[in-house]
């Protein structure tokens, strides 16, 4: 049987539906490959192991964001608050297109004790999310506690996730994104975190 045409982007954009719904351990190369819509040998042509798979499409993601999400972070031509709104609504967007929450959340707490493998996209991309958030919030803060703030929006986002997805209601994502803009405009003293 010849080889089905199908696009890598195809084939990562399947994939990571799978990997969100599932987890990395409980996905088989047998999974992957029918949510593709290709025979598992043939799936093999294009990826030669379940990990290679998933380091790419953590590597998608990462770019993925950096092109849609991120990018927004550094259009000057916008208002701060509306950079960090659109920043927030791409973000939510991005992860609730299939069930299964963010990826990159995900794929830490069930692998980064594990193993290496995937740990330098993951980082990657939160570094990526960090430094967009920190260069809205420095239009209002000084550097330093422009990026404490953006990484514990990093850490709200990914907690708010995990609570929803143990099935608290989704106005804690909502929630999140209010604290996150009354931030971007509070005084330095009302944002410093207490000793």
């Amino acid at each position: 049987m010849p080889i089905q045409k199908v696009t890598r982007d195809e084939i990562l954009q399947k994939s990571l539906s799978v990997f969100k719904r599932q987890g990395y351990h409980r996905t088989t190369m047998d999974d992957l490959a029918r949510a593709c819509g290709l025979l598992k040998g043939s799936f093999y042509h294009y990826f030669n192991s379940k990990e290679t798979l998933m380091k790419e499409v953590l590597w998608w993601v990462t770019r993925t964001s950096e092109q849609r999400i991120f990018s927004v972070a550094y259009q000057a031509e916008l208002p701060p608050e509306e950079r960090l709104a659109l920043f927030l609504d791409r973000l939510y967007t991005a992860v609730s297109v299939s069930e299964g929450g963010c990826i990159m959340g995900n794929t830490v707490l069930e692998t980064a004790l594990l193993t290496d493998e995937f740990k330098e996209p993951m980082q990657a991309f939160f570094a990526g999310l960090i430094n967009a958030v920190a260069h809205i919030y420095q239009t209002t803060h000084p550097a330093v506690q422009a990026l404490t703030l953006a990484q514990q929006l990093a850490a709200e986002l990914e907690g708010s996730l995990l609570l929803v997805k143990l099935g608290s209601p989704e106005s804690l994502l909502q929630d999140c994104r209010k604290r996150a803009l009354n931030r971007l405009n509070a005084s330095t003293h009302d944002c410093t975190p207490n000793p």
